[in-house]
């Protein structure tokens, strides 16, 4: 599953819950303007920010990588809604509000926990000025369109600085309850694919690797 946040991701949870079927919620404010229709049938789950987590595992690179840091890109402001009976999901990931370097995310990739305010400040204008242009594309958008029955696999169309690609992404659905749902999974994607040209200086003797690694756990429950 080449392609973010994708970052997004997952919540394609798509069990059937024997609830009764809810008024369905608008979609997140960078999906109101989409052309697909909608097949929003049954109970319909919204995806609580506060539980989920969006990681970017981004990996320096060149011969002098040594003299830059690994980093972690973190979305904890997923929205969106999962449509339990057809499997249809939109999600939107805010750019802007991407943070860099929380020491906890850090320690959990195996990285030294701290990085200079200094790095991060620079890595952040960076990432949101220079490689995502957040002022013209401010959303990463994520439509998860069927679940694979036989298997857990969720057919996901990525939109990422103006790019759509559609993937096929491995993740794991559990349901806590029969109100709620949980997605966790992890893929891979190349920013490259999405016409995103990596960071490079000194011509390229540092420079970030184009695949970085994308972690996921998207809770959605009843309201």
């Amino acid at each position: 599953m080449k392609a973010i946040l994708s970052i997004f991701l997952a919540a394609s949870l798509v069990a059937s819950c024997s609830t009764p079927t809810q008024p369905t919620p608008s979609p997140p404010a960078a999906l109101a303007q989409a052309t697909v229709p909608v097949p929003v049938q049954g109970p319909v789950l919204q995806v609580d920010p506060r539980r989920s987590l969006v990681t970017v595992r981004v990996y320096r690179g060149g011969p002098l990588a040594r003299l830059g840091h690994d980093h972690v890109i973190a979305s904890h402001d997923v929205s969106g809604f999962v449509a339990t009976k057809t499997g249809y999901a939109e999600l939107a990931v805010p750019l802007a509000q991407l943070t860099v370097d929380e020491p906890a995310l850090r320690t959990a990739a195996g990285w030294a926990p701290e990085v200079a305010p200094d790095a991060i400040a620079g890595t952040r204008h960076n990432m949101q000025v220079k490689v995502l242009q957040v002022a013209r594309y401010p959303a990463a958008q994520i439509r998860i369109t069927r679940r694979d029955l036989a298997g857990p696999g969720l057919e996901v169309a990525l939109t990422l600085h103006g790019v759509t690609h559609t993937e096929t992404v491995q993740a794991t659905i559990t349901t806590p309850s029969p109100r709620e749902m949980v997605v966790t999974g992890r893929l891979t994607l190349h920013q490259s694919d999405y016409g995103i040209t990596p960071l490079s200086v000194m011509g390229g003797a540092l420079q970030v690797q184009d695949a970085v690694d994308v972690d996921f756990s998207i809770t959605a429950s009843l309201l």
